[in-house]
């Protein structure tokens, strides 16, 4: 029987690159480390009330965003805000080496840990509550975590290239949509390093206000 495990189909990464975003991941979670627990939330509400005052909120139904863990802004309020406002709203799940959304129709739940003790949407048996993405949910506003971001769009990943393959393959689909890389304002910083895989973001948004390209 032929070995079918897939091979990555990038290209091999220069060993500079590879220590200078080990280093930059490191030094961001240390600099997370040192910030007050309710930052996280207070940072997420400022950012909320700053989307929702953004044309660029009003322009779409629905939204894709993550939930957030104790050391990420807390997407909890802008997750309130678009379901306030009738958007369809859906939340990520690893499903091997990619993710898969699922619709939420309440910050309730329900959830489930995932392999990273994220917590993940549960698939739905028929309904509303838990049905996969489609294509007729396009346009999205794609809400993106990351552990680093530059105001000119550069993100630096947690490293499983899981928005990376999704973004691929929305381009692939033909499938419309906006990037926002959504993070504190401590964790913008003037330049990464990337490589031609990494997708630059349309715009970062914080609580302190929001960059768009």
């Amino acid at each position: 029987m032929a070995n079918s495990t897939k091979q990555d189909s990038r290209p091999a990464v220069p060993a500079k690159y590879k220590v200078d975003k080990q280093r930059l991941r490191r030094e961001i979670k240390e600099r997370l480390k040192l910030l007050p627990l309710a930052s996280f939330h207070d940072e997420g509400l400022n950012a909320a009330a700053v989307l929702q005052n953004q044309s660029l909120f009003e322009q779409y139904s629905t939204v894709l965003i993550f939930l957030s863990t104790n050391n990420e802004v807390d997407t909890l309020p802008l997750i309130k805000a678009a379901l306030a406002e009738g958007k369809k709203v859906f939340a990520p799940r690893v499903e091997g080496e990619k993710i898969q959304f699922y619709r939420i129709l309440s910050t309730d739940g329900p959830w489930q840990g995932g392999p990273f003790g994220i917590r993940e949407p549960v698939p739905g048996k028929g309904g509303e509550t838990g049905r996969p993405l489609q294509a007729v949910d396009f346009p999205a506003l794609v809400i993106v975590p990351g552990l680093a971001f530059t105001r000119q769009g550069k993100r630096l990943g947690y490293g499983g290239g899981y928005y990376d393959k999704f973004f691929a393959h929305l381009d692939e689909a033909g499938l419309p949509f906006t990037s926002l890389g959504f993070c504190m304002a401590e964790q913008v910083i003037e330049d990464l390093p990337t490589e031609t895989w990494d997708r630059e973001m349309d715009g970062v948004l914080t609580g302190r206000g929001l960059a768009t390209l």
